[in-house]
């Protein structure tokens, strides 16, 4: 009669050929309730053996000779280990604008009307000045010359509120035309050339002046591209729109009989913002009633506060958002 160990021993020789067929095929994998394979998870929540656990975190080591990379697959593609990951959203595609102005142009502010007498031999200097590359000049046509019987198209209340914004900065009240302000900072005769032209070599020497970048995307929005920058105190973002040249023959008032041409008048302006210094990208987007206007060109003014020194300026063509 067989001894009891010889029969436990036979029993147990009978039973390898199924244990080894219900093995798993690999320590290192699983197969998950959804039917994909899937690492097991070690103690300290990483994936044994993979780089990533199975849900895509970051996890164990690579094996070398699997070459299996140390980190997560990207977030915005499906995951190697589960195909059903939701795909991140991407940003908007990005198409850069190009700028009409240098890095760091002398911003002049040129406060006129139609119905002051001396405002037209400014505007001729205007347009000189709309020529040379470094300079972005804006006429900004006021209201209070209307009540002399000639009523200027192009007037807006806002901009003589921004030229009586200016004098208080300054600690000014009287306002008149034709008045220059240069970089936000100098103010000057539009008529007195000799005076302009000594303001604009000051301000062009000025190192205060922070570079601004643009682009556009498929929706017609406006990326600002803000550098870091040192400002004493935050700065006010304007948004301008204008057009390049507008012709007037005037039938009434001080100027009747006569022909204005202005240079890069302003249509609209509004502002967009402030500006700490932070570097940052800025999403800026044009009203209906800016769009109406039919402008040629655009172009963002950063005042110190609200009315003090530019620190900042840049114009484009208006075509180029579409």
């Amino acid at each position: 009669m067989p001894r009891p160990i010889t029969l436990a021993l036979f029993a147990l020789f009978l039973a390898l050929p199924v244990l080894a067929l219900q093995a798993p095929a690999s320590p290192a994998l699983a197969q998950s309730s959804d039917g994909y394979i899937q690492p097991f998870s070690s103690p300290n929540g990483g994936g044994a053996g993979f780089g990533f656990a199975p849900n895509g975190a970051p996890g164990g080591n690579a094996v070398p000779e699997l070459g299996l990379p140390e980190t997560a697959p990207p977030t915005n593609t499906p995951s190697a280990l589960n195909p059903a990951q939701p795909i991140a959203p991407l940003g908007p595609v990005l198409t850069p604008i190009s700028l009409e102005t240098p890095p760091a142009p002398v911003v002049v502010e040129f406060f006129t009307s139609e119905g002051c007498a001396t405002c037209l031999p400014a505007a001729d200097y205007m347009r000189e000045l709309a020529k040379r590359r470094n300079i972005l000049p804006l006429s900004f046509h006021v209201d209070y010359w209307d009540y002399t019987g000639w009523q200027d198209r192009f007037a807006d209340p806002a901009f003589a509120e921004r030229q009586r914004a200016y004098a208080a900065a300054r600690g000014k009240s009287m306002m008149y035309t034709p008045q220059m302000v240069i970089a936000g900072a100098i103010e000057s005769l539009g008529t007195d050339r000799k005076a302009v032209e000594k303001a604009l070599k000051k301000a062009d020497r000025r190192h205060a002046m922070y570079g601004l970048g643009l682009a556009k995307d498929q929706n017609g929005g406006i990326h600002l591209n803000l550098p870091q920058a040192s400002l004493s105190v935050p700065a006010s973002l304007w948004l301008v729109t204008y057009s390049y040249e507008a012709a007037t023959d005037i039938t009434a008032g001080e100027n009747r009989g006569k022909r204005m041409v202005s240079a890069n008048v302003v249509r609209s302006l509004r502002k967009v913002g402030n500006w700490n210094g932070t570097a940052e990208d800025r999403l800026i987007t044009l009203t209906a009633g800016e769009i109406a206007l039919k402008p040629d060109a655009c172009a963002i003014i950063a005042n110190e506060a609200e009315f003090g020194p530019v620190v900042a300026a840049a114009a484009w063509d208006f075509k180029d958002l579409w």
